[in-house]
Order: structure tokens, then sequence, then C-alpha cells
């Protein structure tokens, strides 16, 4: 039977999450995709030009995924007649939830590797600049959550909002295996609104706090 040609470029990647979501990212190798997919060495070096290469697209796929099911939902909120901007968060902090049962392998890779790990490798350029623009459009996503809520687009709104959209699901989603999700929707809805409830500090303030007084210098 001949070898699958690289033309099945899901193939490496699914197998790539796999080895994830097993063993870490250390797992994944050339040698390890290669037995486990059949496809040869040299097909996946051109394919992916190098190890770094394979580990951005994987994640800019996983990335891609989360992305499009983010945004569609946050789009479905905002069409309702009676939408509220709390609405569009849950069904941003949802995303989250919904997210493992749709595309398992690509959630693994996204709950266990840092994003800072896989930028950190040499990769070729356009698969930097794909990471680099997907990271950007997460930013207005959550830049336009935080605007309709405060109506504002600083860094301390928009860290906020990722705290709902990004941590707090992060520790809530796991959960999965021993709650049902409607009950898990009902955790992190209460978690998110009571975040949202306090707000953000004042624009400015943070900055503020890390501005050393002049007694901090020894000044009188």
């Amino acid at each position: 039977m001949p070898s699958p040609r690289l033309h099945d470029f899901d193939l490496v990647i699914d197998s790539a999450e796999e080895l994830v979501a097993q063993d870490g990212m250390d797992a994944v190798t050339i040698r390890a995709l290669t037995k486990a997919t059949g496809v040869s060495n040299g097909a996946i070096y051109r394919t992916f030009e190098s190890r770094g290469g394979l580990l951005g697209r994987v994640w800019v796929r996983a990335e891609r995924r989360f992305l499009d099911l983010l945004t569609s939902r946050v789009q479905d909120a905002k069409s309702q007649s009676d939408c509220d901007p709390l609405d569009a968060v849950y069904a941003a902090a949802e995303t989250s939830l919904l997210y493992p049962e749709m595309y398992p392998g690509s959630s693994a890779l996204l709950m266990t590797v840092r994003r800072e790990e896989i930028v950190s490798q040499a990769m070729p350029r356009e698969v930097a600049d794909q990471l680099r623009a997907s990271e950007r459009e997460l930013a207005e996503v959550m830049a336009r959550l935080a605007e309709g809520l405060w109506d504002r687009r600083d860094a301390s709104a928009v860290d906020l909002i990722a705290t709902c959209i990004v941590d707090l699901p992060k520790w809530i989603a796991p959960r999965g295996q021993r709650f049902s999700m409607p009950i898990l929707r009902d955790y992190l809805r209460a978690a998110v609104r009571s975040v949202l409830e306090v707000g953000p500090p004042p624009a400015g303030a943070a900055q503020e706090l890390k501005t050393p007084t002049a007694s901090a210098h020894g000044a009188a």
C-alpha cells in the first residue's frame, strides 16, 4: 500500500495534536509523526519546512477554529434585537465550553501549550505572520466587547475581558467531566458576571499605581 501523500494536510496536524495531548509538545517530532501517519520525513519537511513551522501551523489551525467559533457566537448574540452587551461577553466566554466538544484535539493543544512556546520557535515568516494576525484579531474582538460594555478600549478594560473569555473558562471548562453543560454554563456566567460587575479600574488608574512616588526614590 503506497504511503499517504501530503495533500492530506490535516492528517499530520491531527496527529501532532494527538501527540501533544498524550505526551506534551516535546513529543511532536518529525520521526514520531512519520510513525503515526505513514508520511515520509521528506514530505513533512517539504510541506512544513521545520519542526517550528509544523508547530506553528498546528497552532494556527487550532486558533483559527477557535476564533471562527468565537466571532460567530458573538455576532449571533449581537444580532438579537434585545441583546445586552453582557450577552455578547457570555457568548464569547462560552466558546471555550463548546470548543472541546467540536475540536477535542485542538482544544487540548490550546489548553496545555502556552502560546509563547509556539511563537518562540523558528518558523517560516508566513506562519509567523499568521500567528500575529490571529493574535491581533482576538485582541480586536476583546476590544469591541470592552467598548460595548464601558465605551473603553484601553489595556485595563481589554485585560478584564480577556479574564472573562480566556482565563475563567480555562478554569471551569475542565470540570466538564463532572458537571453537565447547563451547570457549567451557569457557573461560567456567574463568574463572568461577578468580574464585570466590579469592572475595570478607572482609566489611567493602573498606570498611576505603577508610577513610583517621589518618596519612593528618597526625595523630600
